[in-house]
């Protein structure tokens, strides 16, 4: 992420453009290479973790942009419907003759939002460092029709065969993904009383929950992305469901423990693969729930969750081992972490 601010900032750094009074920058990440920007800059991020660092670094940091400023920097994200969204809703965040600035890496197609841009807006200029794209334009008075298009295309939208709705940058926004379905079809019967969804999404798992189980009191809804979360409240509701914007992997609240918890852990940080993630998910279910609660996880077979499981709770059962995943129930919680059999 370095390497793509440090890119973003080259036509500054080289001289080419000057130096804005007032600037945002979407799907902003804390990076050294902004130090000289704090002063000058608003830092958009849903993203709860990312929007964390932002704050500890010292950034003045949103998690939905509002006003209009002098330039606006864009980082592209692997999403190209996602781009589009953003940089319309820039385009509409800048004032008359605003600066707007790009910049992606190449290996998640940069160069053909760059096409895109130029076609749509037409560029002023653009250069190509540290295996990134960086491309710029002014705002004219009226916006291209195509910038409603693009804008459109990331509001939210039906996912099939769910009567729910997510957005495009949303993990698994157009389908169900497969392990919350597999996590769905072998949930035991007597879901009840209070529960947690942790990474909850979009609300797939807690919607069905609440569609299924009547003696479910009530259900918290904890996800580190807002823009899910927002559509998690769209697709449920208020009646039996509160919402949480909140890094699971930092641990919960304390709140009252739960009477059932279930999740289907993200185990990529990025690009990259991390199965910590997911043991950070089930430490914090252990410290939540009651000591006779149930956890219901579902991950795929090759990530090693068993032996952190049982770090937690005394009883271990498969309930689902196939499709490349497998839904594990953990129940009858040890009085300490790191306790064993």
């Amino acid at each position: 992420m370095d390497d793509l601010i440090r890119a973003l900032l080259l036509p500054f750094d080289k001289g080419l453009l000057p130096l804005p009074g007032r600037a945002f920058l979407l799907r902003a990440e804390a990076s050294e290479a902004l130090a000289d920007w704090r002063g000058r800059l608003v830092c958009e991020q849903s993203l709860k973790p990312a929007f964390d660092r932002l704050a500890a670094a010292g950034f003045q940091v949103v998690p939905r942009l509002e006003g209009r400023f002098a330039a606006g920097l864009v980082v592209l994200t692997k999403h190209k419907a996602e781009n589009r969204a953003n940089l319309a809703r820039a385009w509409e965040h800048l004032e008359p003759g605003g600066l707007l600035v790009a910049c992606g890496a190449n290996a998640t197609g940069a160069a053909s939002m760059e096409r895109e841009t130029d076609k749509a807006l037409g560029l002023d200029g653009r250069l190509s460092k540290h295996q990134a794209r960086v491309f710029w334009t002014r705002r004219d008075a009226a916006a291209p029709p195509v910038l409603r298009e693009w804008a459109a295309a990331g509001l939210p939208a039906p996912v099939a065969d769910t009567g729910l709705v997510a957005r495009v940058g949303c993990f698994s926004h157009d389908r169900v993904d497969p392990g919350s379905r597999l996590l769905v079809a072998h949930l035991p019967e007597g879901v009840s009383g209070r529960v947690a969804d942790l990474g909850a999404g979009w609300g797939y798992l807690s919607a069905e929950i609440l569609r299924r189980f009547d003696a479910v009191t009530g259900i918290d809804l904890y996800e580190a992305e807002a823009l899910a979360l927002e559509d998690a409240r769209t697709n449920i509701g208020l009646d039996r469901a509160a919402f949480h914007w909140h890094d699971v992997a930092a641990g919960l609240p304390d709140v009252a423990p739960y009477d059932w918890i279930v999740a289907n852990p993200p185990f990529h940080e990025g690009r990259n693969a991390d199965p910590g993630l997911g043991r950070a998910f089930i430490a914090a279910a252990w410290k939540a729930i009651r000591r006779r609660g149930k956890f219901v996880l579902v991950a795929n077979r090759h990530l090693p969750y068993e032996a952190e499981l049982r770090r937690g709770f005394r009883d271990i059962a498969v309930l689902h081992d196939g499709d490349g995943f497998k839904v594990l129930l953990a129940s009858n919680r040890h009085d300490r972490l790191g306790e064993r059999k």
